[in-house]
């Protein structure tokens, strides 16, 4: 079921793109039903904030409990964060009583502050939130310059409870892990696993038809994180970026981190330095590459950040 379609534009009389803030009803927000109570809200885009794209470039969910709503992650910015609060209204009244901020990058959490008044609990990892509070201006000025304007002004809302150990949450009779990642995309990741629904809530820990951004994150623990999310075998994978799939999206891009680390790991045996490297792993992701748009524009710092990783493990 899909609710709450809205035509994706912010345009102006001549029929251009117009500048400025957007308004939250220029965001295409769907609430589409995964699983009974249990709600994606996917961009159609495939890059970085753009004015293009409003800033609206990764994707959210929802779960709607007999106790309130919990939301998993918020947007951009807080204009994005009240498209995202009418959508939920489209699907039910509860208010909103959680967060979970999946990690420190603006693009997830900066639409908090559209919840205010509902007075969530708002979960992140430590790490993360440490993140946040150091640069949510630094992201509010990027994503600015990045859509033009598009994401206006911002009050920022920082998360008011820690998770850095996995915990069950029995929200009515309707039960919630949050999982931490152990950094596996970026410090402090957490993830949202709904067991009766076989439903994961990945945030950038999965990337579906997205070249994955690695920079941040730990390869190697990412690579094993991605065997415990497997063994969960989940029917529906929300993932932070890219499409709605099934558990074939975490065999996939484990492969893909698989090959870059392995590539890398080839170059240092061969005393290559990592801008050499890079056309090795080219060559052996293949068919890869065509399953994780951007991969170009990824590659050469997916290497350079992974590098250094690789030799101190060879080494």
């Amino acid at each position: 079921m899909i609710v709450g379609m809205a035509p994706l534009q912010a345009d102006d009389a001549s029929g251009g793109q117009a500048k400025g803030p957007a308004a939250p009803e220029d965001y295409a927000m769907a609430a589409e039903e995964v699983a009974p109570g249990v709600y994606a809200v996917m961009t159609p885009a495939r890059d970085l904030p753009s004015r293009e794209n409003l800033g609206w470039n990764a994707n959210m969910a929802f779960v709607v409990t007999d106790d309130g709503v919990l939301v998993f992650d918020t947007g951009s910015s807080e204009t994005m964060g009240v498209a995202l609060r009418e959508a939920i209204r489209e699907v039910t009244d509860q208010p909103v009583r959680w967060i979970v901020n999946s990690h420190s990058h603006g693009d997830h959490w900066l639409g908090n502050h559209a919840f205010i008044d509902d007075e969530p609990e708002i979960m992140a990892g430590s790490a993360a939130a440490e993140r946040m509070q150091a640069e949510a201006d630094g992201w509010i000025e990027n994503f600015n310059e990045m859509t033009e304007g598009a994401t206006g002004k911002t009050t920022p809302a920082f998360p008011d409870r820690m998770v850095d150990e996995r915990e069950v949450l029995d929200l009515a009779g309707t039960e919630v892990v949050v999982m931490p990642s152990g950094g596996a995309h970026s410090p402090g990741d957490l993830m949202a696993w709904l067991p009766e629904q076989r439903v994961l809530l990945a945030g950038d820990v999965v990337y579906s038809d997205r070249a994955p951004s690695v920079w941040d994150g730990d390869v190697a623990q990412w690579i094993d994180l991605l065997d415990e999310l497997i063994a969960l075998e989940p029917k529906v994978v929300v993932p932070g970026h890219g499409r709605l799939e099934g558990a074939e999206t975490l065999t996939r891009l484990q492969r893909y981190l698989t090959i870059l680390w392995d590539g890398i790991a080839e170059g240092v045996e061969r005393g290559l330095a990592d801008f050499e490297t890079v056309p090795l792993v080219r060559e052996h992701m293949g068919d890869l590459i065509e399953a994780y748009p951007g991969f170009e524009e990824k590659i050469e710092r997916s290497v350079a950040t992974t590098y250094p990783d690789v030799e101190a493990a060879t080494f």
